[in-house]
């Protein structure tokens, strides 16, 4: 049986990280590995490295993509992002879906984002829409937040997707930070 293609939301979403052959990428919060699938096609020969504090959805992540795990492109791991032992990683991009602690204080999920962020790389976070004011309020919670790990917002886009609309923030290194 095929696995169903992804959604509209994490099509869009993957466009939004615009992922090029080659590159390394780090989602967090992975869940199915949908998203993971997409990232793995973009790159091609690169690398995806997922995360998902669920070894429930780490492991459907790995049965999604197991052609790409056993080609050693695709990596998955079942723990939180702040305990993932990633400090050797290296990445160009760093995408994660409605994974709210990028927006909710403390969110030391930037420290390790600013820690594995190549030089010149990029961190594209969606979102839904669930409440009209989500659409200003996530964007400046993360702005916020990424800010005091040196980080500021370099795009915002939006898509009308079902069931509710999908907001792609891109962040990138201040040129002070």
């Amino acid at each position: 049986m095929t696995p169903p293609a992804a959604s509209d939301r994490l099509a869009f979403v993957a466009g939004a990280v615009a992922a090029a052959p080659g590159e390394r990428v780090l989602e967090v919060g992975c869940g199915h590995g949908v998203l993971v699938t997409a990232l793995a096609a973009a790159v091609g020969q690169g690398s995806v490295v997922a995360v998902d504090r669920s070894p429930r959805m780490a492991a459907a992540a790995v049965r999604r993509n197991a052609a790409a795990v056993e080609a050693g492109r695709v990596r998955v791991l079942a723990r939180p992002l702040t305990e993932a032992g990633l400090a050797a990683e290296r990445v160009d991009a760093v995408v994660a879906v409605d994974v709210r602690a990028f927006w909710t204080p403390p969110a030391p999920e930037w420290d390790v984002v600013a820690r594995v962020l190549a030089p010149g790389g990029r961190v594209v976070l969606g979102f839904s829409v669930m409440r009209p004011e989500d659409r200003a309020r996530v964007p400046a919670a993360v702005a916020r937040l990424a800010g005091e790990r040196g980080f500021a917002v370099t795009a915002t886009t939006a898509a009308a997707t079902v069931p509710y609309e999908t907001v792609a923030v891109e962040l990138r290194r201040s040129a002070c930070g």
